[in-house]
């Protein structure tokens, strides 16, 4: 079998949940989109469902595979995509977004007593959201609907950046446009949590801060370790170069090791050097990271051995700062895993 896996610890995971919880008196809504960022929705569901309100996915696919894991209440993040949907939104109960006019005008006179809308206002991020001119007029043709509850939400767009003053020109439109309204409210994900409690409102959206992609300053923890197994070695002269174009050449005689991962296994594709770990040792990559192998320069290290894994990260990686390497996120580092990387769940 192919040794390369994605190791997850959800001692950490829950951890970061607990962090999360501690720092806001509001209700938590997991999101789980993108498979959990990539670390399966199924695993996640059931390790976090008994200490959120619910979840939020983006496509009906999504929402259909979790409602087989879980009776809480499950967001559909972007609504629906087509005027059908909503037959799907009341057959298994789902929750919707509805940020457009062809979402709110088009729906059917269907029974949605069982399903939260969510009133979606552009507070300044400019992607999706009603402008809030528009608002009131929305809010009075979605009150007339079946609807069990209307809840008011927004999004903010630079949540990491404390110091952005448009963080709170956000904050302040929202609630100005919602204060006297007694639906509940929704505005706050992973950065506002911890940046901005005047945006935590009634509901808060977390997301990386779950997986332990950023806000390590707070005490949240990395979840995740990708590594590999070494299956071959090999000794290479000075002077000789390694890989695709020969673009990595051995400054002096040296051993060079291979692993079985690459970038269709969601490592990021790089021409540059990359630090790895093995037993302990920092090493780094030889040559361009292939699709489905990276070379490795143990330089003379000879007590390296097969079967030796390599952690390209680990769980005291920095994800943010080590996602900046590769001029990327530590989103993408997660959500591009590929199916082929086996799942291992630590306790």
């Amino acid at each position: 079998m192919r040794k390369t896996e994605l190791q997850i610890n959800l001692s950490n995971l829950e951890n970061n949940l607990k962090v999360i919880k501690s720092t806001t008196s509001a209700e938590i809504q997991a999101v789980i989109k993108a498979n959990a960022y990539g670390l399966d929705i199924n695993e996640i569901c059931e390790t976090i469902e008994n200490e959120v309100e619910s979840f939020a996915v983006i496509t009906v696919d999504e929402a259909l595979n979790l409602r087989k894991k879980t009776k809480k209440p499950i967001l559909i993040l972007q609504g629906v995509h087509e005027i059908a949907d909503y037959d799907k939104v009341k057959d298994f109960n789902l929750d919707f977004v509805i940020h457009s006019d062809w979402q709110l005008d088009s729906m059917p006179e269907v029974d949605l007593s069982n399903s939260r809308a969510w009133l979606k206002i552009n507070t300044g991020m400019n992607r999706l959201g009603f402008h809030p001119e528009e608002f009131i007029n929305r809010y009075q043709k979605l009150i007339d609907k079946n609807l069990k509850e209307l809840i008011l939400m927004s999004h903010l767009a630079s949540s990491s950046e404390k110091s952005d003053p448009r963080n709170m020109e956000q904050i302040k439109l929202f609630s100005n446009l919602t204060e006297n309204f007694d639906n509940k409210r929704s505005l706050a994900n992973s950065g506002a949590i911890f940046n901005f409690y005047e945006a935590h409102f009634d509901i808060v959206r977390p997301g990386i801060a779950i997986y332990g992609g950023k806000y390590f300053e707070h005490g949240i923890k990395p979840v995740t370790c990708l590594r590999s197994k070494i299956t071959m070695l090999k000794n290479i002269k000075a002077g000789d170069s390694v890989g695709y174009d020969g673009s990595w050449i051995a400054s002096s005689d040296c051993i060079i090791a291979g692993i079985p991962i690459g970038y269709a296994d969601g490592y990021p594709y790089s021409s540059k050097s990359a630090e790895v770990s093995i037993n302990g040792k920092k090493f780094k990559t030889a040559g361009k990271i292939n699709m489905d192998l990276i070379t490795i320069n143990l330089e003379q290290d000879s007590s390296i051995k097969i079967g030796d894994w390599v952690e390209l990260w680990g769980f005291d990686t920095n994800l943010t700062s080590f996602s900046q390497e590769f001029n990327s996120i530590s989103y993408q580092l997660l959500t591009n895993i590929s199916g082929r990387v086996n799942k291992n769940y630590l306790e």
